[in-house]
């Protein structure tokens, strides 16, 4: 029985900041960002915008292609940007998309490994539940203080994937290369409201893990190297992947599996995720039955490395254009306007301006810790800010278009 990703989509913030902007006020030579860590964009979040705004758009879109939606009776949030260490995200998600009462939800947390592990349940379940289909969000925002090494890896995404038997984007293969070890790379302890890490220790960290979970996949998979056509890697910034494939394929290009990450920013549960659909959107060679490695990695640590069959007819199921117009028709903020986004003050972020959501739900309000989603009015072509800003044509190629 093949099992996999029937539909997949993912949605980001609708403003950026570019890592130009931050060097020039940071008096950082722009090449640190760009060739150093491979970025160039970090996707920025007003404080009307959250994990639950961004992860309902993306699933709005993935679940559009499921032909009963009554079928998801289990959604898995996988986060480690929550804000309730009680009540599920998922919750707030399920409403919105009106899903069915006997609907199981839960939030699933390993730092950014979380969505492959989701992966891994959603795949048993629907093997148990061959008639059922399973929800995977995968959705994090990632901030941290002016000034320290981390704030050029900023960004945030929501990716959402419908797991389902005769899957028409890619089937699941059964192997896989699991590492596990106890060590202080990144953590977050819950009195802080952003992480703590060890830059040198996580690079070391996710490098070994590499090379022990892909030996492990090998010799489970009696499969070489050579066996694999393609590989996405978990990129919290995209050299980071570069310096992971350089280890085990010199010879393979993962170029167009990083287009959309560059322009994002870190989006740590999503970003493996969003790697696969940069990878479907920007090759022009047909895909279809090639092999597909996929290496996730969560600091803490777990590491995984899995592979994945492109089946027949992905090409029917992307939403390439799509996504080039959402990407492309971000608006770019001031210097200014991202410290202001910056401040942890719901208030004072409304006072700034009106600043529109990516999608169809906002975050109206937190009174005693309780927050408030509304559905907002858009209109077909959805809301624009008049801000001088002309509406992007959708590019003729990612990579030429989206990248300045």
């Amino acid at each position: 029985m093949q099992i996999g990703i029937d539909s997949i989509a993912f949605s980001t913030s609708r403003y950026f900041l570019k890592l130009e902007t931050l060097a020039k006020h940071r008096e950082v030579d722009y090449a640190k960002y760009f060739a150093g860590i491979g970025q160039t964009r970090m996707s920025v979040f007003p404080l009307n915008e959250d994990i639950v705004t961004v992860a309902i758009d993306a699933a709005q879109k993935a679940i559009s292609n499921v032909e009963n939606k009554n079928d998801i009776d289990l959604l898995i949030f996988a986060t480690e940007s929550s804000f309730d260490l009680s009540k599920s995200a998922g919750i707030y998600v399920h409403r919105f998309l009106e899903l069915k009462e006997d609907c199981r939800v839960f939030d699933l947390k390993q730092a950014c490994y979380s969505a492959t592990a989701a992966l891994c349940m959603a795949r048993s379940y629907v093997l148990a539940n061959p008639n059922s289909k399973v929800l995977i969000i995968a959705s994090d925002i990632v901030k941290y203080s002016p000034n320290t090494s981390g704030e050029p890896t900023q960004g945030g995404a929501a990716v959402a994937m419908v797991i389902a038997t005769n899957p028409r984007i890619l089937s699941i293969e059964p192997y896989y290369g699991v590492h596990t070890t106890d060590i202080m790379d990144f953590w977050r302890p819950i009195y802080k409201n952003e992480a703590l890490f060890d830059s040198k220790l996580s690079v070391y960290n996710y490098l070994k893990s590499l090379e022990i979970s892909f030996a492990r996949y090998l010799k489970n998979s009696k499969l070489q190297s050579s066996d694999i056509d393609y590989v996405c890697y978990h990129a919290p910034f995209c050299k980071m992947a570069r310096k992971a494939n350089n280890l085990l394929f010199k010879n393979k290009s993962v170029d167009n599996s990083l287009i959309y990450n560059a322009i994002v920013g870190n989006s740590c549960s999503a970003s493996l995720y969003i790697c696969l659909i940069s990878l479907l959107d920007n090759t022009n060679d047909d895909l279809k039955k090639k092999r597909v490695g996929f290496f996730s990695y969560g600091s803490g640590s777990v590491a995984e490395f899995f592979s994945g069959i492109i089946s027949d007819n992905y090409k029917n199921m992307l939403s390439s254009e799509d996504n080039y117009r959402m990407l492309s028709d971000r608006i770019e903020i001031s210097f200014s306007e991202y410290e202001g986004f910056s401040i942890d003050d719901f208030a004072y972020s409304f006072s700034l301006g009106k600043y529109e959501n990516i999608g169809s739900v906002t975050l109206s309000r937190i009174e005693n810790g309780q927050r408030t989603y509304e559905t907002i009015r858009k209109n077909i072509t959805g809301i624009r800010l008049e801000r001088g800003n002309s509406v992007a044509r959708i590019p003729q190629t990612a990579s030429t278009s989206l990248s300045s």
